[in-house]
């Protein structure tokens, strides 16, 4: 009976703390957030839209004195980075097979979560438009999730993370679609081609029978 009695109060008191590391966790950005002055919003949001322009011109110097000694940039192909030149090397890459043209623009507002003053937890969504060589284009839905740090007096980019769904893809589209065009290409040849043997065989034969006849 004792032993059931200790054993409601410990279950009783794990609950309660439970509750109260929850209020805390979930009070603590408000807290942060009432620190911060619509100033440093505005620094962020700059530091934003010039991450967004350096993508979009591919003019990675912009960006570069915005970025955290430590950045890191993980792709939506699950790659990661952490130098300028080596990502400027990966998004260069995308333009040399259909790709013509990406430019990247925000969809809605961007929501985010100031873990102390100085960091910043940001998420939203994005839509990169594709242009292909061939004329066509493609949109294709992200999510990103940024951390910024502010590093004397300057808000950076500590890490930034984009995804998709693979199951909407307008460059795996394309690359799909350039598939079944090579293979019904192939199939097309291999049918002339197979015709054409056929055909000269046949003559072949004819000519060897008429050779024997005489």
């Amino acid at each position: 009976m004792i032993k059931q009695k200790w054993t409601s109060i410990n279950k009783y008191t794990q609950l309660l703390w439970s509750v109260l590391l929850m209020l805390v966790i979930w009070n603590l950005p408000q807290y942060a957030l009432a620190d911060v002055n619509p100033q440093e919003i505005d620094a962020i949001i700059r530091t934003r839209d010039i991450a967004l322009q350096a993508l979009n011109t591919r003019d990675f110097a912009k960006i570069e004195p915005y970025l955290h000694p430590n950045f890191t940039i993980t792709t939506v192909d699950n790659q990661i980075f952490h130098k300028v030149p080596e990502f400027e090397k990966y998004w260069n890459q995308q333009f040399s097979s259909s790709i013509k043209d990406i430019k990247m623009q925000l969809k809605g507002d961007s929501l985010r979560t100031f873990i102390t003053p100085e960091i910043d937890v940001a998420y939203g969504e994005a839509i990169a438009s594709f242009s292909f060589k061939d004329g066509k284009a493609a949109d294709m839905a992200l999510r990103w999730t940024a951390v910024l740090q502010k590093l004397q007096d300057k808000w950076t980019i500590q890490s930034l993370h984009f995804s998709s769904n693979l199951l909407n893809n307008p460059v795996l589209n394309s690359a799909q679609q350039l598939g079944q065009i090579l293979a019904v290409a192939a199939g097309v040849g291999g049918f002339i081609l197979g015709v054409v043997t056929m055909l000269i065989l046949r003559r072949r034969n004819k000519q060897e029978t008429e050779t024997e006849k005489i």
